[in-house]
């Protein structure tokens, strides 16, 4: 007689339906875990320093173009604590990403493969995925309470996509060009990159229109995406910087710097090494390895806070919420139709 599997000790992954209320609607159904967030937040940084850092970012949204600026300001006004703007408009991930193609066998279609990284304890177990509708259909969203844009996102049907973080420009001395970085976010009216996919995620239809623009797009900052669609050929990394956007494949795989000989300082913990063990990754997943056999070091490190498995041609999505190598969550796994969308 076979013994069905023990329940996980651990929380699970709550999914909220959100439609179209965005972040506001996705704060109101999950306070308790916003306000943990926020308090751990003041924990880390201090409240006078939140507070400075809302103000500023309240400037700098004041004239910016990103379609979500509303609801961003009523999420802070929501919370009444000081962080929210903060933490929306931090810039400050850091992951590892890969658009790893499957098996026929398996289910065809493409597997984004991604870890997100930063360095505040509490966002591992405060992990929720919304369900989110928009013109193009249903979207799946790995976020948190009152977050905005989306970082890491499932379109069943059409494609997944993940943000990473630029590395800091070069040549010259790092904390240097971290400032001249900094006041050229500082002057820029075009949204935020993750405010970008998740518009992009509601409304392309396809991985192509997807991809179209994601590379035509401006974005306040510098960013690495990460896109796999429902075919195996359906495999991008997009690298924008102030110079403009490349599309690299073969293999769409994304760390912390850029992926060509391009001056730069490398963001997270061992970046180079992060994206050749998500190259191995990918040769695994071809060979037919699952269910996060990929998360191990260098990619797993202290800062990791959650991993996900995407596919859009199957519309399966698995995540785990992390705090370095130890699990606080219990694993995810959702399966959405990929033939609802359209709406």
């Amino acid at each position: 007689m076979t013994r069905a599997p023990a329940p996980s000790p651990l929380p699970v992954i709550p999914v909220i339906d959100i439609g179209a209320g965005g972040a506001p609607a996705l704060l109101a159904a999950t306070r308790d875990r916003a306000d943990a967030l926020l308090d751990q937040a003041r924990r880390t940084y201090t409240a006078p320093v939140l507070r400075l850092a809302d103000r500023l970012c309240a400037r700098w949204l004041a004239r910016n173009a990103t379609p979500y600026g509303d609801e961003l300001r009523r999420v802070a006004a929501d919370t009444g604590a000081p962080g929210a703007l903060a933490l929306n408009l931090s810039h400050q991930w850091a992951c590892t990403a890969a658009a790893a193609p499957d098996r026929p066998e398996d289910g065809g279609g493409v597997t984004l493969l991604r870890t997100l990284d930063w360095d505040m304890p509490g966002l591992g177990a405060g992990l929720v995925v919304a369900r989110l509708t928009g013109p193009a259909g249903a979207v799946l969203a790995v976020t948190w309470p009152g977050y905005a844009g989306v970082l890491t996102g499932l379109a069943p049907g059409r494609f997944a996509v993940a943000l990473n973080q630029a590395p800091i420009s070069g040549p010259g001395p790092r904390p240097w060009r971290w400032l001249i970085d900094r006041r050229r976010v500082w002057a820029s009216t075009a949204p935020p990159p993750d405010h970008l996919l998740r518009d992009i995620l509601e409304t392309a239809p396809d991985a192509t229109t997807a991809l179209h623009r994601l590379r035509e797009a401006p974005v306040c900052v510098p960013c690495i995406l990460t896109l796999a669609g429902v075919d195996r050929s359906e495999a991008w990394t997009i690298e924008k910087d102030w110079t403009g956007t490349r599309i690299r494949q073969h293999p769409a795989v994304a760390a912390n710097h850029w992926g060509a000989d391009i001056p730069c300082h490398p963001r997270g913990r061992d970046s180079v090494g992060r994206r050749v063990a998500m190259i191995e990754a990918i040769e695994a997943i071809e060979a037919g390895a699952r269910d996060f056999a990929w998360l191990r070091p260098p990619i797993l490190w202290p800062a990791t806070r959650l991993a996900v498995e995407a596919n859009a041609a199957t519309g399966t999505l698995r995540v785990q919420g992390m705090e370095g190598a130890r699990a606080v969550t219990a694993r995810l796994a959702l399966t959405e139709s990929p033939h609802t969308n359209g709406i």
